[in-house]
């Protein structure tokens, strides 16, 4: 079969070496999903979605059968580059990655080409907790349209965790899509959290031992994105009680803001860090090549991650744990997620209350004490989730599909009275291009400020007031 997956830009394989860059979870899941679609036989357009942008690039062959297309979102909502893709790839199906992936191909796809979307997370949990942090519940709109487009549209939508499955069939009850037609039809799957379980080898040089912390430090890590959901008032409160008690005790993270969705988690640790008694054991690196993650996996003690309680934990997952235990790291977790409780339950991660800052550190402290226990966890953990998590094992249910993709019985179907939506795709389109058109504008005038600034500092530095004056003038008008 020929498969056109979409996901969220920028993806693995277009990262250049060394270059540090944020690769988000949505973008690996895509990733994920195209090689193991390519490793079952089928021939796979993989497309690459860019914000701020209107390129529509020539393919580039990764492997036999799996080609590469990066394509910005204004050129496809406003310039039908999809429809043309579809010409001349001619899928006989598509599977889209992610939230905002699943709503373009709702709205841009052909209605007759079978369509699998991959809702990775809960996109109105996830709305939930933009909303609480910013205490404003106009931001749950883009989520509850993404959300409604793309369950109305989906001949089949795969979840991350059994909660998020059982979530997402009353969500498509409440969208009309539990019918007369779908009676006995199987309308959402489980597709877990995917792991790549090729290990690379570690650097022959180190990265963080007697380079950014003491040889003898005990490091806990925090590797990926600080999210709405991140409970940073705990974590740094109990870190600091840890170190109070262990004087080994370092942090290290790598990774840091998520913008656009989350620009204030982050700095806001970060500020909290360096004005901490211990600052000089806070060591927030910001985001690193991805190709060279593995080494502070690798010379870690620990992973740590945890969450407020909220409904986008409980239906979401926390996949970085699955790559910490592939090189032998276990964690320190809430359990939150469906994730988290399976491998707290095989011993495989330790758990404390959410909130709970005197138990994260009572954790910590007891775990640096007892690195037998940390090493037959990280022996245990390499072949659980190579075995259950490989992205060829997680991704069967919908291996399975494509050998035979289908419309569900209700495409084409007028849906029940009670489902009908305010809006039609009309303006669901249009509220895409407008998006699309916005983020393109919003990275020109960034793109402009910051070479006014670059000037102007230029222009302090020259030996002409009288020129920095005018220009300064004329900049801030």
């Amino acid at each position: 079969m020929k498969i056109l997956v979409l996901g969220q830009g920028p993806l693995p394989p277009e990262q250049k070496p060394g270059q540090a860059g944020r690769l988000s979870a949505p973008s690996i899941r895509a990733w994920h999903i195209a090689r193991a679609l390519q490793e079952e036989g089928h021939a796979v357009a993989l497309v690459s979605l860019k914000a701020a942008s209107d390129e529509f690039s020539l393919p580039r062959e990764l492997a036999p059968d799996l080609q590469l297309y990066s394509i910005g979102e204004a050129a496809l909502t406003g310039q039908a580059a999809l429809s043309r893709l579809e010409t001349t790839f001619q899928p006989d199906a598509a599977v889209a990655v992610s939230a905002w992936p699943s709503y373009l191909g709702a709205l841009y796809l052909a209605k007759s080409l079978p369509f699998w979307a991959d809702f990775f997370g809960s996109p109105l949990a996830e709305g939930q907790a933009k909303a609480f942090q910013a205490g404003d519940d106009a931001l749950l709109e883009p989520f509850a349209r993404f959300e409604r487009v793309t369950l109305r549209r989906a001949d089949a939508v795969s979840t991350v965790s059994p909660y998020q499955e059982h979530a997402t069939v009353g969500a498509l009850a409440t969208h009309g899509r539990l019918n007369h037609f779908t009676d006995g039809y199987r309308l959402a799957y489980n597709i877990p959290a995917t792991l790549d379980p090729t290990r690379l080898p570690a650097s022959d040089e180190p990265f963080l031992r007697g380079e950014i912390v003491p040889n003898d430090a005990f490091v806990a890590l925090w590797s990926g994105g600080f999210n709405t959901w991140t409970d940073i008032d705990t974590l740094y409160n109990g870190l600091v009680q840890a170190m109070q008690a262990n004087p080994r005790l370092h942090f290290v993270a790598t990774g840091g803001s998520l913008p656009p969705h989350d620009s204030q988690t982050f700095p806001r640790f970060q500020k909290m860090a360096a004005e901490s008694e211990f600052k000089d054991r806070f060591h927030l690196l910001g985001w690193v090549p991805y190709e060279d993650l593995h080494n502070y996996y690798l010379e870690s003690d620990l992973g740590l991650i945890l969450d407020r309680w909220s409904y986008e934990g409980i239906l979401g997952s926390r996949t970085r744990l699955l790559d910490w235990l592939l090189y032998g790291l276990p964690a320190v977790v809430t359990e939150t997620a469906y994730l988290t409780e399976e491998l707290v339950r095989e011993g495989l991660a330790f758990s404390f209350p959410h909130g709970s800052a005197v138990d994260l550190a009572e954790r910590l402290r007891e775990l640096a004490e007892d690195p037998a226990r940390l090493a037959g966890a990280a022996t245990r953990g390499k072949a659980f989730v190579v075995e259950r998590y490989s992205y060829s094992a997680a991704c069967r249910p919908l291996l399975e599909w494509a050998v035979n993709p289908r419309q569900a019985p209700d495409a084409g179907q007028t849906l029940p009275s009670f489902a009908a939506a305010e809006n039609g795709n009309d303006r669901d389109r249009l509220l895409a291009e407008y998006e699309a058109q916005i983020e393109a504008k919003n990275k020109s005038i960034a793109a402009l400020e910051s070479w006014a600034g670059e000037m102007e500092t230029r222009l302090q530095k020259s030996n002409s007031p009288s020129l920095y004056r005018r220009f300064s003038r004329r900049f801030k008008r």
